[in-house]
């Protein structure tokens, strides 16, 4: 099998490696990076690092600013304009030069050895591509960041009030696989939210880059869909814990907002594009068990 076209791009990697090459994308977020910075810095990795910082706004002069004066440590590099997640991802992961590259969200949080925990997961599991630690709320409680592959319901029951009904919570309930995950035990999944996600970069060489037909939303489906097919298999680490201040922004309460809010459209636009792309195609895997240690 080959990575689509438009998804092949050479990765470039002159001098010495790091370990793990973090990717941030960021839009008009400067108080984020701000604090996601301070928490790489205070985490104190254990293993050699790169930050690549991916500033999807041009005009944003504050971000870029900060990060030259005072973390002159991260590869800054300033969009042309707002190309998504994915174009925004992949302008970093074309610059990675680790074995490893971490997706991260700004509005996340890092605490000493969590992500050591991560990297040895991986390092010890060479079939593993793709992994994704436990996101926790800043209160504590448990976020849902891994899935089974969505069905054509799934924006819907998830984004709207029908995800409120009985029929509605059981479908949600499934797609986040949360008979499994309260267990809190490493397992095999569908796919892992993109927020936080350790890849090796041998899963780019052999399944390419984020499609950039999806602005937002519903990438790390496709992206895990071809890692599956390519036999990397998916896995939820939730042994390391991490802290995402997660903003469900493109949730709607009246189902005309469906067509007047700008992050609903996006969402039901790549939603669109990604059941028309797999049409007639079945699910690369649909195994969801536990991971023997």
């Amino acid at each position: 099998m080959k990575p689509d076209d438009h998804e092949k791009s050479g990765i470039k990697s002159n001098g010495p490696e790091p370990k793990v090459s973090f990717v941030t994308v960021c839009f008009q977020t400067p108080h984020l990076i701000r604090l996601l910075l301070k928490g790489i810095e205070a985490a104190n990795f254990k293993f050699p690092f790169e930050f690549i910082l991916v500033n999807n706004d041009p005009n944003d002069q504050e971000t870029n600013i900060m990060v030259q004066e005072k973390y002159p440590w991260v590869t800054l590099i300033t969009a042309p304009k707002n190309l998504g997640f994915g174009a925004g991802n992949n302008l970093g992961l074309r610059r990675i030069r680790g074995s490893y590259a971490m997706l991260t969200n700004p509005d996340l949080v890092f605490f000493p050895g969590e992500m050591e925990k991560l990297v040895e997961f991986l390092d010890t599991h060479p079939d593993v591509g793709l992994t994704g630690p436990a996101l926790h709320n800043p209160d504590g409680t448990r976020q849902y960041s891994c899935y089974r592959f969505p069905s054509p319901i799934y924006p819907i029951y998830r984004r709207t009030f029908l995800g409120k009904t009985p029929w509605g919570k059981r479908a949600n309930s499934h797609h986040l696989i949360k008979d499994q995950v309260s267990k809190n035990q490493p397992i095999e999944v569908d796919a892992l939210m993109a927020s936080a996600i350790l890849l090796r970069k041998k899963v780019l060489e052999d399944i390419g880059f984020f499609d950039q037909k999806f602005f937002m939303y519903m990438e790390e489906f496709d992206f895990c869909r071809r890692a599956w097919k390519f036999n990397w298999r998916v896995v939820y680490y939730p042994y390391s814990k991490l802290v995402h201040y997660h903003n469900r922004d493109s949730r709607i309460t009246w189902p005309w907002q469906l067509f007047t809010h700008k992050l609903a459209r996006a969402h039901i636009r790549s939603a669109v594009y990604y059941f028309w792309k797999y049409r007639g195609t079945k699910n690369p895997h649909n195994n969801i068990r536990q991971v023997l240690e």
